[in-house]
């Protein structure tokens, strides 16, 4: 007498197919394959580098000597600060910034060459995006390159 049935036991109906979880992860492996290819893509499409024509291969690139750079801080509620070596200017909005810009020009404090001139925006963590674009498209359109800079 038997407490189970062997035939039944062995007929092979108690196996666990394991197929449809082999196809999931391959699906999930292409998937984050597929998703970290073109980030790293999206990403990498932002990088310059730097052109060196023939002849060139032995100067050195600008170094920051060369460069005049200006402070302006834009704070959490949108507003610009100069921000010189002893003090902090408020500036109203950006045609202020403007002007600004064109009287250190026509003074002599910038390079007339404004190539060699950057300006670094220190940004607040909870400032709103308006005043940031709208002082990034200002001081591109005097001619200035902006660079943000990041502090912790």
């Amino acid at each position: 007498m038997n407490l189970f049935d062997h035939e039944e036991f062995y007929k092979g109906g108690h196996s666990f197919n394991f197929a449809p979880m082999i196809d999931f992860l391959f699906l999930m492996l292409a998937l984050f394959a597929t998703l970290a290819i073109s980030r790293a893509s999206l990403f990498d499409s932002e990088i310059s580098l730097v052109e060196l024509k023939k002849g060139q291969e032995n100067c050195s690139l600008r170094s920051k000597e060369d460069l005049q750079q200006i402070n302006l801080s834009i704070s959490s509620d949108g507003r610009y600060k100069w921000l010189a070596e002893f003090a902090e200017v408020p500036i109203d909005d950006t045609k202020a910034l403007q002007k600004e810009l064109m009287r250190q020009l026509e003074i002599g404090a910038l390079p007339q060459d404004k190539e060699k001139t950057e300006v670094l925006l220190h940004i607040d963590q909870k400032a709103p995006w308006k005043p940031i674009a709208e002082a990034i498209f200002a001081i591109r359109e005097m001619g200035f390159s902006a660079h943000p800079v990041y502090e912790y």
